[in-house]
């Protein structure tokens, strides 16, 4: 549960180093896999409803910097030329799954919450001579992003990085447990995802061009979740997601593993029985455990 005083302190986050906000080059390969997990353990806080500290997810976005929602939302690519923008998965922000139509000044105003109307109209304006002055569309995201989702202005509401984060735990936790899901994930569909097709005719190589990190964490969570051997799990002890090394494993650390094994054992050695209703019954002595076991036997062999 995210405690009142971080919903005072921060309405928004963003994450800034002198007049840049931080941007981060995420290599799928490599620490991806941290990123991943590390987003589905702040998701495994929110599902729990415990507490999350303020220095938790200001570590986090110096790690790793912003998720770049405001890209994401979007389906028209180039929203910010626009009057209008076109959101998915809106119901991040009010609750709603139905496509949602907004001005576009509104929109970044939400993404944008220390600028003045004035402000974002000149952003806008920034942004339409870029598009004027860039002859190739090849260069056109990575340019106007520098404007809006690595801008020094840029922030997300605290409310859609939690949402997002406990939506991919609970797909994960409900997959495992072979349960159907119980909302859809449009996320899951990933937005503006891009390739590089033409280097398969020059050098054999194929991967995808990721352009903000909630994209790079749901191509990995989808490789991840179609994998014909699973290694993303969730612990039987501690409910932390982790990515396992032996696709037996059970748990994320051996001290999970150990408390478990702790915990196992003491509920064996604790004169626990068992009704034919499934209720457990600790028995309070040897002696009048033995009878009470017999009285059941009989009952269940009627």
């Amino acid at each position: 549960m995210l405690s009142n005083s971080l919903n005072i302190l921060i309405s928004y986050l963003s994450i800034s180093s002198g007049n840049k906000a931080t941007k981060r080059t995420v290599n799928l390969t490599e620490n991806i896999n941290d990123i991943l997990v590390d987003t589905l353990n702040i998701g495994k806080k929110v599902f729990y409803k415990e507490t999350i500290n303020q220095s938790e997810l200001l570590d986090y976005f110096a790690k790793y910097g912003s998720f770049g929602f405001l890209i994401d939302l979007a389906i028209n690519k180039y929203f910010v030329l626009d009057s209008k923008v076109a959101i998915r998965d809106a119901f991040y922000l009010n609750n709603k799954e139905n496509i949602e139509f907004m001005d576009i000044d509104e929109y970044l105003k939400i993404f944008f919450p220390e600028l003045n109307k004035r402000e974002i109209n000149s952003l806008i304006k920034k942004c339409e001579k870029t598009a004027s002055d860039t002859t190739k569309e090849d260069y056109l995201t990575s340019m106007i992003n520098e404007y809006l989702i690595y801008s020094e202005h840029y922030a997300e509401p605290i409310e859609l990085i939690l949402n997002y984060a406990r939506s991919l735990y609970k797909n994960l936790a409900t997959t495992l447990d072979h349960e159907p899901s119980t909302m859809k994930l449009p996320f899951l569909s990933v937005n503006h995802l891009e390739h590089n097709f033409d280097d398969l005719y020059r050098n054999n190589s194929f991967g995808f061009i990721i352009n903000y990190l909630k994209q790079a964490i749901d191509v990995n969570y989808a490789i991840q979740m179609g994998q014909d051997v699973r290694l993303l799990k969730i612990c039987n002890f501690c409910n932390k997601a982790f990515i396992a090394k032996n696709p037996k494993a059970e748990y994320d650390t051996y001290n999970c593993k150990n408390k478990a094994n702790v915990y196992k054992s003491r509920a064996k050695s604790s004169n626990m029985v068992h009704t034919d209703k499934g209720i457990a019954v600790k028995l309070p002595s040897d002696d009048i455990s033995e009878e009470l076991v017999k009285n059941l036997n009989k009952k269940k062999n009627k």
